[in-house]
């Protein structure tokens, strides 16, 4: 059985921009972005416990092509992602 997704307005806003960077780069690239993102959300709601608690309540999915995690929470059947992060990029 499929769990609901919901992706909040920062989670949204970081693929937003990723993809933003990568069509800057090549259209296809961005397109290629999205796919990834879009797969790796649908494993999700298929078996969302798959991936391990990290923090607390949150699990994180890694993208297959991209360095990105995915943080999110389960609860009732329904997965709430949180952020997108890069894996590779430092912040200061």
């Amino acid at each position: 059985m499929k769990c609901q997704i919901v992706i909040s307005d920062e989670a949204k806003l970081d693929i937003r921009e990723a993809k933003n960077y990568y069509a800057k780069l090549d259209i296809k690239l961005a397109k290629r972005y999205i796919v990834d993102i879009s797969e790796t959300i649908d494993l999700l709601s298929e078996n969302p416990t798959h991936h391990q608690l990290r923090y607390k309540s949150i699990r994180i999915a890694f993208t297959n092509t991209f360095p990105y995690g995915i943080h999110y929470t389960l609860e009732n059947k329904i997965v709430y992602i949180h952020r997108v992060f890069h894996t590779k990029r430092f912040f200061k």
